[in-house]
């Protein structure tokens, strides 16, 4: 029973130090964001349903996780705004 305990709060550390990049990824061009939501709710997903449903139903962080596993795919928007920021970032360094 006590490796299920540590296991389940690995994975919620895990979670939650990936949503903390997802996070700076939205900030910083260089990290990206979706990649650390999707490990988030995977993690969550099998540590943590109210977690999860926090992160699937979160306003922001929602629909990205939402429009990747029914579309496979990143809106055309955030990919846009994103290689917008990538750009004013390279040309300013």
């Amino acid at each position: 029973m006590l490796t299920k305990s540590v296991k389940k709060y690995l994975l919620i550390s895990t979670g939650t130090i990936s949503l903390s990049f997802g996070i700076l990824g939205i900030f910083i061009p260089i990290l990206p964001t979706t990649p650390f939501l999707l490990l988030s709710s995977f993690c969550y997903i099998r540590s943590s349903k109210r977690l999860y449903n926090w992160l699937f139903n979160h306003r922001i962080f929602g629909r990205l996780i939402y429009n990747y596993l029914t579309y496979r795919a990143v809106e055309r928007n955030a990919k846009i705004v994103s290689i917008v920021f990538l750009w004013i970032a390279l040309l300013s360094s």
